[in-house]
């Protein structure tokens, strides 16, 4: 969006060539969080967790009713962004506010012979 040479930022020079490009410091500081995190192989490790906790119920219609029976139907979880650090925030609330629902719905799929038996020993 801001390349000097095709983006937004060559495009307002060519309008105003006195223009000056400021870039956003919110977005600069979105990335040292990105980069600083991954650093933490903790953190990475429980972002990705709390992803293929979602991919796992998500990837299923039937696993996610069963996770929308036991949240209710106002409370669901949500997928990490990779850009957006709120988006990441939400995720995490998402999981702690229905930690003990999440976790019975896990427990209810995973004892549930009609599930896959793989689905049942992800679970």
């Amino acid at each position: 969006m801001s390349g000097k040479y095709s983006g937004v930022q060559s495009r307002i020079k060519e309008v105003f060539e006195f223009a000056i490009y400021v870039p956003c410091v919110a977005h600069s500081l979105n990335l040292v969080g990105v980069q600083a995190v991954e650093c933490v192989t903790e953190a990475v490790t429980f972002f990705q967790f709390v992803q293929k906790l979602f991919n796992f119920f998500s990837a299923s219609t039937k696993r996610w009713k069963i996770l929308t029976e036991h949240l209710g139907a106002n409370r669901v979880l949500k997928s990490l962004s990779e850009t957006r650090w709120s988006a990441r925030a939400n995720a995490i609330n998402a999981l702690q506010n229905g930690n003990l629902n999440i976790s019975e719905a896990l427990s209810a799929i995973a004892s549930d012979i009609n599930q896959p038996g793989d689905t049942r020993i992800e679970a």
